[in-house]
């Protein structure tokens, strides 16, 4: 063994000397080119797409108030229509038109009787 590997002070500086520069070959510099523009060129991609994204998150609120706009009509539509589907119901069923005679027009059912009704006469 020689004084230099023993003395750390050499070593180091051996170190820094001996240290290997990375040369690339002309078909490797060709990979690095491609794998940077092939980075560069997704991560554009990328914005592109999240700036869309952003713009379209209010035309989707935008959107979703409408359609629950929409539900609250259509929910009060299908009520509507279910009341008057009853009363259709109603209208076409025999057994009913008696009491719905009665209800729309002034006549009275031949097996009743009309009752007026007056107050009492009072006495002095």
């Amino acid at each position: 063994m020689t004084a230099e590997f023993l003395n750390p002070q050499t070593a180091r500086s051996r170190r820094r000397r001996t240290r290997p520069t990375v040369v690339l070959h002309p078909q490797h510099q060709w990979v690095v080119w491609e794998t940077i523009f092939k980075l560069s060129l997704n991560t554009i991609l990328s914005l592109g797409a999240i700036a869309t994204l952003i713009r379209l998150v209010p035309f989707h609120q935008e959107q979703q108030a409408k359609l629950h706009q929409i539900e609250m009509q259509v929910q009060e539509t299908e009520t509507r229509v279910r009341e008057q589907r009853r009363e259709f119901n109603r209208s076409f069923d025999p057994s009913q038109s008696r009491r719905l005679m009665q209800e729309l027009t002034p006549r009275l059912d031949p097996h009743q009787r009309k009752i007026i009704l007056t107050e009492p006469a009072s006495t002095p």
